[in-house]
């Protein structure tokens, strides 16, 4: 499987899959809302660690998958915290690098806002991967009341990006075919862009073009409502599951708001 279309849903047997898409939506924000309000490393590991258990045990999502999905962004939160680190003032210091003194304070500081940012992209592989976005998009009308339109344009969104990332493979097999190397470093990046751009923008309005002459030809906006033959539903157990979630949230944002936690150490001044 190639690292453009890991982001892309893969029908597979597991607790996560066979979940209803509103319930993972709501696991997903839940996940990020969290994430968002801890500054602190030990709370913000603990996210993570419920997220890789998540993709790994009950959406089956490999350890090669996740980092193919996200090594780019993992080299990116390595390189933030490492930087973090090392600019940001702290009163207990751990050791120096090269005379550099490192805090206990900076370094927590760091550590968390680098996992939260993956900690995001990672629920939302895992959201993405075990996520069928028809699903998604009849359980937003039906379950929502969202209305039909604004639905689907999130099913296209779902659906558009994994095929652009699929049709960029297929130029760039083409050229190579042709003749044309790769290019490496950061001009290199900006020279294939260049030669992607045109053929993936043709690409995309044809295929934009025959999406809005087959929603035409269904009918699709005459009529205020639209039916399905087949709509996902919530359990009673995926309900409790949501309550518990939205309650976790309230609590946890209550407690900032109460000064009950700390969402992030007050660093001291240089």
């Amino acid at each position: 499987m190639s690292r453009s279309t890991v982001f892309q849903f893969r029908a597979r047997d597991s607790i996560f899959h066979r979940a209803d898409p509103l319930t993972k939506f709501a696991w997903m924000m839940t996940i990020s809302l969290l994430a968002f309000g801890a500054y602190i490393a030990w709370i913000q590991i603990a996210i993570t660690m419920i997220v890789v258990a998540t993709a790994l045990l009950l959406a089956r999502i490999t350890v090669s998958e996740i980092l193919q999905g996200t090594w780019l962004f993992l080299l990116a939160c390595t390189s933030f915290f490492v930087i973090q680190t090392l600019t940001l003032p702290g009163t207990t210091e751990i050791f120096r690098i090269l005379g550099k003194p490192i805090y206990v304070e900076s370094a927590d500081y760091a550590l968390a806002s680098a996992l939260r940012i993956y900690t995001i992209i990672l629920a939302s592989l895992v959201f993405v991967r075990s996520t069928d976005p028809r699903e998604l998009a009849i359980a937003l009308v039906t379950q929502m009341k969202i209305p039909y339109r604004i639905a689907y344009a999130f099913f296209i969104a779902l659906r558009i990006i994994p095929t652009i990332e699929e049709e960029i493979e297929i130029i760039r097999s083409a050229q190579a075919v042709r003749g044309v190397v790769r290019e490496r470093g950061i001009a290199g990046r900006i020279s294939e862009a260049k030669r992607y751009s045109m053929p993936l923008l043709v690409g995309a309005l044809r295929r934009a073009s025959t999406m809005v002459m087959s929603m035409e030809a269904r009918g699709f906006g005459a009529y205020p409502r639209r039916t399905f033959v087949e709509a996902p539903q919530m359990s009673f157990g995926a309900q409790i599951a949501c309550g518990a979630m939205l309650l976790a949230v309230v609590g946890w944002y209550t407690a900032l708001a109460l000064g009950v936690v700390h969402s992030f150490y007050v660093f001291a001044p240089r």
